[in-house]
């Protein structure tokens, strides 16, 4: 983005009518402008008028005086040509006029403020004409810097700070004076900052003859120069602008509206960031940016809200609105007060509008951004929902509940992903999560979405919210019977998205934790011909292929975790008698060859040493079981896997200072081992080479004599 000179022409007219928009139906307070207004600091001004007596025919000659001093104000550019305001109108209609860069002669300039100082004094009518020779000086870039130096800012300034009655020829003039005077003019732009001038400009948005160059001004004052950005938002820039916008304030004019959506994207975006420490201000006014987006009243996101979610919004202005509204929904304050006031509805309106919204399709950075701007309110949504107070404003029988779980079968990705996550965060406890089951029945949902041709990113968040719905009571059951495990197994082979994979993996654990049902579900024939190749194949073949070709260790871990529950949920119950229990370890082991494989990734993981010790118990589990040890035995192949047995079974001690949990991780791991060790020279019936034997055998002795 770049400056706007302000000249005479753009101001001298007000355009077309101003857009109003309904008003909110919410009950929640917007404060007033003028109210904001009331509790914002104070800047400084000009001494009041009048307290200098001088005849007309004085201020004639002063005015003339300061005419000559303009005039006669010589500038040298770099060729060593000499140039004054006369040549200077001349050579600002040509084209090439910005080609011209020089210095100008500051000496001069200060007897032009002091003349504008006595004209203020006396309440002269040639101010304002004074007042126009110099905006209309100031839009040649040489000028700027010396107005500035001069203090001439600073005279013109103070007017539109005023406290008097001034008019309004004259604050226009002085105000295209300012914004003309800090375009693309950093040393000037301190000026304005350092005492808080912003806030002075920022009041004449409620004057209606004003408004459409204090915009502007303010404009040119931000751009690229973040301490006015920060000085924005501690004056609450963008609550005051979307109050006017929503109000019809502001006129409908393209150029006016950027403007003006633009500084309400800079006072949100850049406010809570930048600490003025690039200056050092000897001023009264102390600028509080820590604050930043905190300073600005709570009804600033339903204004966002409603201003977004206006059928008539250009995508421009839309983009800019919803990006503020994630800023300030990342804040906590602003998370509680949408939630306590109701106002969660509003933002998903914003999220359903953003399919709506007329973008340009051919161009490929429209719709990039689009797609950003969905994430953005899919993010903050998602925080929203996570907090404390979310169930309680919106329990599972309200409308918004009622939406969302439309929303999980809709045809627009972003809409699914927002159900699932919101709706997640809504399943935070057992009965939440039974009542969502039992009644509601939206895992069937979910798993529908599940075989379809939803996107990865659809999948992830269905799987997610499935994985919360699984931990409860008899939802596991619930989910076998609606086909979890087809479902999640054309999933495994989802090598595009390896978070899918994942989750898929994990879900299909989560599910047979405890539950026979489910285990005897993940060993279902995939082909129910006897005749079919398939039929001997089950899905927990499946799971195991995936083993195979993954290169991931949170897969392979996740995998062997499954394993491993299965190992717990049937192993006590068959060597009781049970023979359903009986039964299904006997397929998981002649049905799968390497089934233990993957607990060898549980034990050679060093990331999490609980899941390492849950792989020696299972492995210990499987061995107490004849076939089972052939699976065993086929895991220690690992030498890695070997190493860490022996390592396991020789930890007889630990080194002084060692945390208690390790010690006590370790002796866990070695008990385990001895274990795994006696049950597979009890049962392995021959599948162990014999060199191998004699050397585990040595291995238990030498625990056996530590222990």
């Amino acid at each position: 983005m770049s400056s706007t000179v302000i000249s005479t022409a753009q101001v001298a007219g007000q355009g077309a009518a101003s857009q109003s928009l309904t008003p909110a139906t919410s009950t929640w307070e917007l404060p007033s402008v003028e109210r904001v207004f009331s509790d914002l600091p104070e800047f400084p001004s000009l001494p009041p008028r009048g307290t200098e007596a001088i005849d007309s025919q004085e201020q004639q000659t002063m005015f003339r005086a300061l005419q000559d001093a303009i005039e006669k104000a010589e500038w040298t550019d770099d060729s060593g040509n000499s140039f004054n305001l006369k040549e200077l109108h001349a050579s600002l209609e040509q084209a090439d006029a910005d080609a011209r860069h020089g210095l100008r002669d500051i000496g001069a300039l200060h007897g032009v403020r002091d003349i504008l100082y006595k004209l203020w004094s006396a309440n002269s009518e040639y101010l304002a004409q004074a007042a126009e020779i110099l905006a209309n000086g100031s839009r040649d870039p040489s000028w700027r810097a010396p107005f500035g130096q001069s203090g001439i800012l600073k005279f013109f300034l103070n007017i539109v700070s005023s406290k008097d009655i001034v008019d309004t020829t004259l604050l226009l003039h002085s105000l295209r004076l300012v914004g003309n005077s800090c375009a693309d003019t950093d040393e000037n732009r301190e000026i304005v900052v350092k005492d808080n001038y912003t806030l002075a400009i920022i009041r004449h948005f409620l004057d209606s003859e004003l408004v459409f160059v204090a915009i502007p001004v303010l404009y040119n004052i931000c751009m690229d120069f973040e301490p006015a950005h920060a000085q924005m938002a501690a004056n609450r820039t963008a609550y005051i602008l979307l109050k006017l916008l929503r109000d019809g304030a502001i006129e409908n004019n393209d150029a006016l509206l950027g403007f003006s959506y633009d500084l309400v994207e800079l006072a949100s975006e850049q406010g809570s960031m930048f600490i003025l420490n690039s200056f050092i201000f000897e001023a009264d006014f102390e600028l509080d940016v820590g604050q930043g987006v905190e300073n600005s009243p709570d009804g600033t996101i339903l204004l966002l809200m409603e201003l977004a979610d206006s059928d008539t919004i250009a995508f421009a202005h839309f983009s800019s609105l919803v990006t503020c509204l994630a800023t300030y929904l990342d804040k906590e304050r602003f998370q509680n007060a949408c939630v306590s006031n109701g106002m969660v509805e509003g933002v998903l309106s914003v999220l359903r509008r953003s399919y709506s919204v007329e973008i340009d399709q051919s161009s490929s950075e429209d719709i990039k951004a689009l797609t950003q701007l969905r994430l953005k309110i899919n993010q903050a949504l998602s925080e929203v929902s996570a907090s404390l107070l979310f169930s309680g404003r919106y329990p599972l029988d309200s409308a918004l509940a009622q939406t969302l779980k439309s929303w999980v079968v809709a045809d627009e990705d972003q809409l699914q992903i927002c159900a699932c996550v919101m709706l997640g965060n809504l399943a935070r406890s057992d009965e939440v999560c039974q009542v969502m089951v039992r009644d509601l029945k939206i895992h069937e949902e979910l798993i529908s979405v599940l075989k379809s041709d939803a996107r990865g990113a659809v999948l992830h968040s269905a799987l997610g919210f499935l994985k919360n719905l699984a931990i409860a009571g008899d939802n596991r059951l619930s989910l076998g019977e609606a086909g979890i495990i087809p479902a999640v197994s054309r999933l495994w082979a989802y090598e595009s998205v390896p978070q899918v994979q994942f989750s898929a993996a994990s879900i299909a654990r989560q599910v047979i934790i405890n539950s026979t049902d489910n285990i005897s579900r993940l060993f279902t024939p995939l082909s129910q011909d006897p005749d079919s190749p398939a039929h001997k194949r089950t899905y927990l073949s499946l799971l195991l292929s995936l083993f195979e070709k993954t290169d991931s260790t949170p897969i392979k871990t996740e995998i062997g975790r499954s394993v491993a529950s299965i190992c717990r949920a049937l192993s006590p119950k068959a060597r009781d008698g049970n023979e359903e229990a009986i039964s299904l370890l006997d397929r998981l082991y002649s049905l799968h060859e390497g089934v233990a494989r993957p607990i060898g990734t549980m034990i050679t993981q060093s990331q999490w040493p609980v899941v390492r010790s849950e792989g020696w118990f299972a492995l210990a589990l499987m061995a107490a079981n004849h076939l089972g040890c052939a699976a065993v035995v086929d895991c220690l192949h690992n030498a890695e896997v070997s190493e860490l047995l022996k390592m396991a079974l020789s930890a007889d001690s630990s080194s002084e200072g060692e945390k208690d949990a390790n010690k006590s991780q370790k002796t866990k791991d070695r008990d385990n081992a001895f274990v795994l060790v006696q049950e597979l020279l009890k049962n392995e019936a021959g599948v162990l080479p014999s060199g191998y034997r004699d050397m585990l055998e040595d291995w238990t002795k030498e625990h056996a004599r530590v222990i």
